[in-house]
Formats: structure tokens, C-alpha cells, sequence
């Protein structure tokens, strides 16, 4: 497992991105603002190319906004990973401007071009696993789940 994390700050405030590139797959944090928190998650499974969302709830009631940043991060990298992707997104800024919200966009877009540079820098060395067959294993497990 390799890590990094990138930063991008406009309109006064910084959204970071902390990367975990796990074997192949990526797992990925958006956060900023006054008060970082995890407001959404979407996932990404490379084999089924089927998205996934969990949206939470906010202190209002309401569904947290930044699944918007969590679904443009996604969207811009999903299909040219080598493995599957999860990306939480929590970036609150107190008394957030129109000029704030729409900066996060591009922000998001910024470091989504990043992380992809740098998962593509360090994917070289992506091992595949290998299984003992499957029929042999089935019937252990359900045998040692019997007693």
C-alpha cells in the first residue's frame, strides 16, 4: 500500500485529497474546510462497472451536499483505474458563498487529474492473486462452519 496526499486551495479554503493505492484498487478521502467529515461515500466496482452511493444525513436532516464532489472525483477517474475505487467526500466551510460552492468543482477536478497522474506513476508493480481451487476451499470453510 502506497499513500499520498493532495491539496487545492481557492476562494479561501483548501480541499485535500488523502489517496491509499491498496495492491489495485483506491481508496480516497476528500475533505476541507472548517469542519472535515464524511458526508457521502461512492464506490466504483471495476468487474460489475456498477457505481455505488451512501448518502448521510446532515445536522439538519437533510442529505450532506459533498456526494456531488465524491460522485465528479469518481466520474473523472473510475473507468481508467486498473482496480476498484471508494471515495468519501466531507468538506464543510461555515457560511460557504456562492463563489465557494462553485470553486469546489473545479477543485475537485484539479485533484482528481492528480490522483489519476499518480496512480498511473505507481500501478507498475500490481500483482494478481492467486487462488487454490475453489471447491476445495468451499468445503473446508463449510466444514469448520459446521462445528
Amino acid at each position: 500500500m502506497i499513500e499520498k496526499t493532495f491539496t487545492v486551495s481557492q476562494e479561501g479554503y483548501t480541499i485535500s485529497a488523502a489517496c491509499q493505492l491498496i495492491n489495485q484498487d483506491l481508496l480516497v478521502n476528500l475533505f476541507g474546510g472548517d469542519v472535515p467529515h464524511i458526508g457521502g461515500i461512492v464506490s466504483w466496482d471495476s468487474k460489475t462497472k456498477e457505481q455505488g452511493e451512501i448518502r448521510f444525513a446532515s445536522h439538519s436532516g437533510r442529505i450532506h451536499k459533498d456526494i456531488f464532489l465524491a460522485e465528479k472525483f469518481a466520474q473523472k477517474i473510475e473507468k481508467h483505474l486498473p482496480g476498484n475505487l471508494c471515495v468519501t467526500a466531507g468538506v464543510h466551510v461555515d457560511g460557504i458563498t456562492q463563489m465557494q460552492i462553485e470553486a469546489s468543482f473545479p477543485m475537485t477536478e484539479e485533484l482528481s487529474e492528480l490522483v489519476l497522474a499518480w496512480v498511473r506513476e505507481n500501478s507498475q508493480n500490481i500483482k494478481q492473486p492467486k487462488y487454490t481451487t475453489h471447491i476445495k476451499n468451499y468445503e473446508l470453510t463449510k466444514k469448520l462452519m459446521s462445528n
